[in-house]
């Protein structure tokens, strides 16, 4: 049992050390695709629209391959920590779930149309657009470190009589000073 714990663990360790990359790199260049787009806007030079796209193409792969590296790690704290997610889970389940639905979504559906729509939404609303996914990357980190700051140092909490966790302080759990 021993070997097969060990296994898990590291199955986790290589899907985190690869996944690491791709969230931080989205959100520094969804900030650089905002500030090409901005520059475009304020001074109608081409060529910082060319380099928005071209960075929006990277981001793309990047993205598309942080959820395919994402999703089973939320699956392994369930295979590999059941217990600790058994008990936590209605803390971690929170901000992971507020994760996929507030950034994923917001992240993914303007991303389509930053990609494919800016003769349909002109220049300002693809602007926009890539805004709207600079916040969704930066939300989606927030949801993550608050996460992890709260598995590191757990505040805002009350462990009921069964040994579950329970959250009472919401805003401690995004303020944690981990």
């Amino acid at each position: 049992m021993e070997d097969l714990i060990l296994y898990h663990r590291l199955h986790f360790a290589f899907t985190i050390s690869f996944h690491y990359i791709f969230p931080q790199l989205t959100m520094g260049l969804s900030l650089i695709i905002v500030l090409f787009k901005w520059r475009y806007l304020r001074t109608g030079e081409s060529r910082y629209n060319q380099a928005a796209k071209f960075w929006a193409k990277i981001f793309a792969v990047n993205f598309v391959i942080g959820v395919v590296t994402g999703i089973p790690m939320e699956f392994q704290f369930g295979t590999n920590w059941a217990k600790f997610s058994e008990l936590t889970g209605n803390i971690i389940g929170q901000t992971l779930a507020m994760e996929g639905m507030f950034s994923f979504f917001l992240e993914s559906t303007f991303l389509g149309l930053f990609l494919f729509g800016e003769k349909l939404l002109g220049n300002r609303m693809h602007f926009v657009a890539a805004l709207m996914v600079a916040i969704g990357t930066q939300a989606s980190g927030l949801f993550i470190i608050a996460t992890n700051s709260w598995m590191q140092y757990p505040v805002g909490y009350e462990v009921l009589e069964n040994g579950r966790v329970v959250l009472k302080n919401f805003s401690a759990l995004f303020l944690n000073p981990w």
